[in-house]
């Protein structure tokens, strides 16, 4: 009887101690099993039409194929824990090589700024 009882409540702690483990995670906070179940997830979906449709001068910025490849690549970095991670770095990444990251801009700004600078220092000295 003692021992019908000490098995019933390890069995009932090993209950409790498995829920946590089971327990989902949230839609956003889940990652796929594979790099091609990720890109098949409506989040990528989403994430590759956003991406492709954006143009510069009425040219695509990126091709899907390119997009895709990125999130693939991105997808088995071990340090990216969900789906949404991915895509968020896949996001920085895209904004800062297509200049929208607003630093290119701040750069060519400061970069005209210096080479006025420099034309009127060289016109006040006689400079050529």
């Amino acid at each position: 009887m003692f021992i019908g009882q000490f098995s019933q409540q390890a069995l009932a702690r090993g209950k409790e101690e498995e829920e946590p483990a089971q327990k989902k995670k949230p839609p956003e906070e889940e990652k796929s099993g594979s790099a091609e179940e990720f890109i098949k997830t409506p989040e990528a979906k989403k994430f590759i039409d956003k991406w492709y449709t954006k143009t510069k001068e009425g040219k695509p910025m990126y091709t899907k194929r390119g997009i895709v490849a990125l999130l693939k690549a991105l997808f088995q970095i071990p340090g990216l824990g969900s789906n949404k991670e991915v895509t968020g770095a896949a996001d920085d990444l895209l904004s800062q090589l297509g200049g929208m990251d607003g630093l290119q801009g701040f750069l060519m700004g400061w970069k005209a700024k210096s080479e006025g600078i420099i034309k009127g220092i060289k016109s006040i000295f006689g400079g050529s």
